[in-house]
């Protein structure tokens, strides 16, 4: 099990296809200054079953902007992430957004509860071991799960956004570090 999440996005069956990405401002800051472009998001009406963990109740509410809609990852046609690829994620590990680098653990506000039972990884009867392998060891997770909240409960307006619709123009970078 050399890298699970290649294999899975090589197989067409990850976590990166058929589900709406939620993405917070600073991943949104993160990803354009790797990106150079603005073009990679979108908000739409939140489909509950891909993007509220039944597992934390103040997820959903945390998450909503005033219109009910929800900051998403774009998918392709076939409802796969705009930044997946056949060997998984083209974003840099630092990069990416952190409902992505939390997955596959499960989770409330302040705690890591396990680990998804849809994740092929799950299966494993170290999951432990194979997960801090790949870099994701619980206390990283735990300081992911930290820093999502703490940009969610930031609020949209205190986070400027990079504009990139002057092609000329140099990148905003918004100044934050995960």
């Amino acid at each position: 099990m050399d890298n699970p999440c290649a294999s899975c996005a090589g197989q067409g069956t990850s976590c990166c296809s058929g589900y709406q990405i939620f993405l917070t401002p600073g991943d949104v800051c993160r990803i354009a200054d790797v990106t150079k472009n603005g073009d990679f998001f979108t908000f739409e009406s939140p489909v509950r079953t891909d993007i509220e963990p039944d597992y934390d109740p103040s997820w959903l509410p945390l998450i909503l902007s005033p219109g009910n809609q929800v900051r998403v990852l774009k998918r392709t046609d076939d409802k796969k992430c705009c930044m997946a690829s056949d060997t998984g994620c083209i974003l840099p590990p630092d990069r990416r957004p952190l409902i992505c680098r939390l997955y596959p653990y499960t989770f409330m506000e302040n705690c890591i509860l396990g680990i998804d039972p849809h994740c092929p990884i799950s299966k494993h009867r170290d999951w432990q071991s194979v997960l801090s392998r790949m870099g994701m060891p619980e206390f990283k997770a735990m300081q992911w799960l930290d820093l999502l909240y703490a940009e969610i409960r930031t609020g949209p307006d205190l986070w400027p956004v990079p504009d990139f619709h002057d092609a000329g123009q140099e990148p905003l970078i918004c100044g934050i570090e995960a």
